[in-house]
């Protein structure tokens, strides 16, 4: 009664913050503006895999003729003028498979007007038009992959988890040494966004006078999307002929439109963006207050595309954790039962480095690498297996992560069980195995619960970086759900509270399952099968 009192009473105090901030302003009124002077000459094209040509030639013969028959014009006046009815396509299964009835298509939205989410779900933009006749033309089947890292773009293509991808990407020499680039299809430039107070640029006409006031700004901070030629053209590139700018302070987010709302909140002196994009971008900072974003964000979730999309990537992130934890104690008690194994042989001796190289691999590196490296690396290049859900992929790297430390875990329970609980057992004449088995390992487990229950949170919070390999989780739902109405900071406050109420929910149930054991021994009398001398 009382556990279910407390959470109701974090319950209403979440609910109170929800409307603390809801009703809280903002500012109604324009909090930032484009520099409208191009910094940069840029060329969009696609890419597609490194020796892929039939794919390339195909779709450059497609551009062509789409270019002379007037579509493509076509196309772009209805993204840049607005004429005529925009067609959106849906969001593909990040699972689908890519084989010759699929025409696979990875892209990063936002990137209106070249992609983004609309608020019915569907994907609309200019790049995805052209995909959509093409796929059509060539009696092929549309997937559009929403890929929340721009970078990751290029290794699904690279690894042949998509056909062609598609995000307003510019081309140069060093991108041509690792992929295939179709023809040219757009002309673009990299633009700043500032405050809307800032004066500094009000005399500029033209890039180098931008570029003359660049370089007195000591120890500015600029954001840019990670991965992007604004990035470049801050920091500097040789390859891509930037020679940057040493005394500004460049710094990386996974979208603009996040590094845009850090230049609102004034944390960043300005942003660097594409022009398009960046005046899309802009045209949404006209109301900042986290009432109109939190009402922006409750209306797009209205939306049964949405609505469902959140529940799955709850879903999602609950399986990956159960699962995960089940397969890290299951893995995690194989490693401790060896490590904790006298070493009388040399086949324990063996087992024993082999789980110590485990634990170093998956303790010693971060779970994102382990994703990366297992998804676009150990799967589909090593181990020649095409096809493997993300969500799969998922479950067992946070399946592998999660015994190497529950190893320590359980290593730490099996110790602390009384050796005169192993002696009893082999005095009755029980082997080592069935000893553990039987006796030392369901004392050492309730040892335990505790601490598992701290891992089966970690895991749960865990997964907010299942997004690079595209897998829907919570946070990637809410990013998604987020873009439509360029809502980040409503659909963060919302994140935070799911996040929380889950926490609070499973720190219950492991004080529930702490409270039955303890009560089962209770009605043993502390004993049932625990053996003493």
């Amino acid at each position: 009664m009382k556990k279910a009192l407390s959470l109701l009473l974090v319950l209403i105090m979440l609910l109170l913050t929800l409307g603390m901030f809801t009703s809280c302003g903002g500012s109604s009124e324009p909090s930032v503006k484009l520099i409208d002077i191009p910094l940069t000459e840029e060329e969009y094209a696609f890419v597609v895999k490194k020796g892929n040509t039939a794919l390339k030639n195909d779709y450059n013969s497609f551009l062509s003729e789409i270019t002379k028959n007037g579509k493509f014009q076509e196309i772009v006046d209805k993204y840049f003028k607005g004429i005529g009815e925009k067609k959106g396509q849906p969001v593909g299964s990040n699972d689908a498979i890519n084989d010759e009835n699929t025409f696979v298509v990875a892209t990063n939205c936002p990137f209106e007007p070249f992609e983004y989410l609309g608020e019915d779900g569907l994907v609309y933009g200019l790049d995805i038009e052209i995909a959509a006749l093409y796929a059509e033309s060539r009696g092929l089947n549309l997937v559009i992959k929403n890929i929340p890292v721009f970078e990751s773009i290029f290794m699904q293509v690279d690894s042949e988890y998509a056909d062609i991808g598609m995000a307003g990407i510019t081309i140069n020499a060093k991108r041509k040494n690792l992929y295939d680039f179709t023809d040219t299809y757009y002309n673009a430039s990299q633009k700043l966004i500032v405050s809307i107070d800032n004066t500094d640029f009000d005399n500029c006409t033209s890039a180098e006078d931008v570029e003359a006031v660049l370089a007195t700004l000591e120890g500015k901070k600029f954001g840019f999307q990670t991965g992007t030629t604004g990035g470049m053209y801050i920091v500097g590139d040789e390859d891509w002929g930037f020679d940057g700018f040493a005394n500004i302070e460049g710094k990386q987010y996974s979208t603009a439109l996040i590094a845009t709302t850090d230049l609102a909140n004034g944390n960043l002196y300005a942003v660097i963006v594409d022009e398009a994009p960046g005046q899309a971008i802009v045209n949404s900072f006209d109301d900042t207050s986290i009432g109109n974003k939190l009402d922006v964000f409750f209306s797009t979730l209205n939306s049964k595309y949405f609505s469902d999309l959140l529940w799955q990537g709850i879903r999602n992130t609950i399986i990956i954790a159960i699962v995960g934890l089940v397969m890290g104690i299951v893995i995690g008690l194989l490693i401790a039962s060896v490590k904790v194994s006298p070493k009388k042989n040399i086949a324990i001796r063996i087992l024993d480095k082999i789980c110590s190289i485990y634990v170093t691999i998956f303790r010693g590196t971060p779970m994102v690498v382990q994703l990366l490296l297992a998804y676009y690396v150990l799967i589909p290049g090593l181990l020649g297996i095409k096809g493997v859900s993300e969500l799969t992929v998922g479950i067992i790297v946070f399946g592998m992560n999660s015994g190497a430390y529950v190893s320590e875990i359980m290593r730490g329970g099996l110790n602390s069980v009384d050796i005169g609980q192993t002696e009893a057992g082999r005095a009755l004449g029980l082997g080592y195995g069935k000893t553990m088995i039987r006796i030392v390992i369901p004392q050492a487990v309730k040892h335990t619960i505790p601490t598992l229950g701290n891992e089966f949170i970690t895991l749960v919070k865990e997964t907010s970086v299942l997004s690079f390999i595209s897998v829907v989780d919570i946070k990637s739902a809410i990013d998604q759900i987020s873009t439509p109405g360029y809502s980040q900071m409503g659909g963060y406050i919302v994140l935070a509270l799911i996040y929380i109420v889950m926490i609070c929910a499973i720190s219950l149930l492991v004080k529930l399952v702490e409270h039955l054991l303890s009560k089962s021994d209770r009605r043993k009398g502390g004993k049932g099968k625990v053996l003493k001398r």
